[in-house]
């Protein structure tokens, strides 16, 4: 997994440019290919999902705009270029359509939000260390994660309860809710300390993006980074990722709790 980051100049004439998965929502667009893994998720799966990200969404989804964008106007040295690029992001959100599915209406916001977190992490990355840049984004979404998992986060105390026969399937349920977040997920494997290993083949944090590559500092900051914080190894369901970057991939842990 590759962590070096560059600083680059910032460029004030190119507004970046985002295939977001949303053209169904434009008249006459072509809808966007499906990535395989995110297909096989039934219909009613995908309702369940776009409830839940929407959920989600409604504590975390301003943070680029009113937690980060503020900030990277206060240290960049191109508030023209950062202002420019952010309203040409701006531009290209879009609203429910009258007929959207679950899984368009699902991949929009989700897309939506990643590829705006992820622009202005790589833009906070030209003027500040990346460890400064990760607490930030870290802590942020962490602490936005704990007020909406506020009434469940108390019920995870429950799994040291679990009959050791159990352990396995009924964390085999839980982790499957996290389609919503990764997409499709599967049981592996089990390390000898009862560590349950999970394999995310496509992580749906990169594909809805639409741009086919990994959204490296979303990854690592508004995912990683931030659910082992809320989930992290004193609780009582710790995770730990291991995203394979710059694979679409990742396999996540979950830890017996001590």
């Amino acid at each position: 997994m590759s962590t070096s980051h560059t600083t680059a100049a910032r460029s004030s004439a190119t507004p970046p440019v985002i295939d977001l998965p949303i053209g169904a929502a434009r008249t006459g667009a072509a809808p966007t290919r499906l990535a395989p893994a995110e297909a096989t998720i039934g219909p009613v799966a995908m309702l369940r999902n776009e409830l839940l990200i929407h959920s989600m969404l409604k504590r975390v989804a301003d943070l680029p705009e009113t937690v980060f964008l503020p900030m990277l106007r206060l240290v960049t040295d191109d508030r023209a270029a950062v202002d420019t690029q952010w309203n040409a992001l701006l531009a290209r959100r879009r609203r429910r359509g009258l007929f959207e599915s679950p899984r368009r209406s699902w991949e929009r916001q989700y897309g939506q939000f990643v590829a705006e977190l992820e622009w202005v992490s790589t833009e906070l990355l030209h003027d500040l260390p990346f460890d400064a840049v990760n607490e930030l984004v870290s802590d942020a979404v962490a602490n936005r994660l704990r007020h909406w998992l506020r009434f469940m986060i108390p019920m995870f105390n429950s799994v040291k309860f679990i009959p050791a026969s159990w352990y396995a399937p009924v964390m085999d349920m839980g982790v499957g809710i996290s389609t919503f977040l990764v997409g499709p997920i599967r049981r592996t494997g089990e390390e000898a300390d009862g560590t349950l290993v999970y394999e995310i083949p496509e992580c749906a944090m990169h594909t809805v993006v639409g741009t086919h590559t990994a959204q490296e500092n979303s990854c690592l900051m508004g995912c990683k980074a931030a659910c082992e914080k809320v989930f992290h190894a004193g609780g009582p369901m710790p995770l730990e990722f291991d995203p394979h970057l710059p694979g679409l991939g990742c396999t996540l842990r979950v830890h017996r709790a001590h």
